[in-house]
């Protein structure tokens, strides 16, 4: 698979990236709903479950771990859909592995945070050390996220492949630490559209996640070879 980056291309990526970030946060939150039976706070990528409920329910950390393991079933999706001879699906696979930001799954892991830990130190805190927890989700995630990430090396035919494929890891996480984490939440800190309404979410996040859907559903053929490729 060879891939054209264009401006169209990068711009359909990223509004493909902040639709799988809500997919994600929405995860998490219809998960700890079923089990609190109320809405936490959240705002654009940390979100909580309502007060009380870690206390009362032994199975909290199920909503924890419902966002990860969402974003590693598609990545994995997506190394599926790379083995297809239909170029159009394999480029969608691609795409769907590096929206899911792999590295950045694996790298809070190994600064000792994300959901991942979370979970772990939660379920096996009481039976190993800080250093074997931090090696056990690394090597966690690691298996996770690993795979697809090689296997969308392997099928580029593009130049320098390496390149790309170490583009796609970082920028994109660059990307959501700049603009939604540090500037969309700074305008949520700052009161605008910020009162939760359908499924305790803030109207800011709704509002901009639906312009992200729409211009995703409009643009989405600008992430295929028939679109891009000479």
């Amino acid at each position: 698979m060879h891939l054209k980056l264009s401006f169209a291309y990068v711009l359909t990526f990223l509004l493909l990236l902040i639709v799988m970030l809500e997919l994600h946060e929405t995860a998490h939150i219809v998960v700890g709903r079923f089990i609190c039976g109320c809405w936490g706070p959240r705002d654009f990528n940390v979100w909580s479950l309502c007060a009380g409920c870690a206390e009362s329910h032994p199975l909290w950390w199920l909503a924890t771990l419902a966002g990860p393991l969402f974003s590693f079933a598609l990545m994995w999706l997506g190394m599926g859909w790379l083995g297809d001879a239909e170029l159009d699906r394999a480029a969608l696979g691609f795409a769907l592995i590096f929206a899911n930001i792999p590295f950045g799954r694996i790298s809070t892991v190994m600064l000792v945070g994300g959901d991942e830990m979370v979970v772990i130190r939660h379920l096996l805190k009481n039976e190993y050390s800080y250093t074997q927890l931090i090696s056990i989700g690394s090597v966690l995630v690691l298996g996770l996220g690993v795979p697809p990430v090689i296997k969308a090396f392997r099928v580029l035919t593009n130049r320098r492949s390496w390149l790309y494929v170490v583009s796609f890891l970082t920028l994109p996480l660059l990307f959501l630490l700049m603009y939604v984490l540090t500037g969309l939440n700074t305008l949520l800190g700052a009161g605008i559209l910020a009162t939760p309404w359908i499924m305790g979410t803030p109207l800011l996040i709704t509002l901009h996640t639906s312009i992200a859907f729409m211009g995703l559903l409009w643009l989405r053929r600008n992430l295929l070879p028939s679109t891009y490729q000479l």
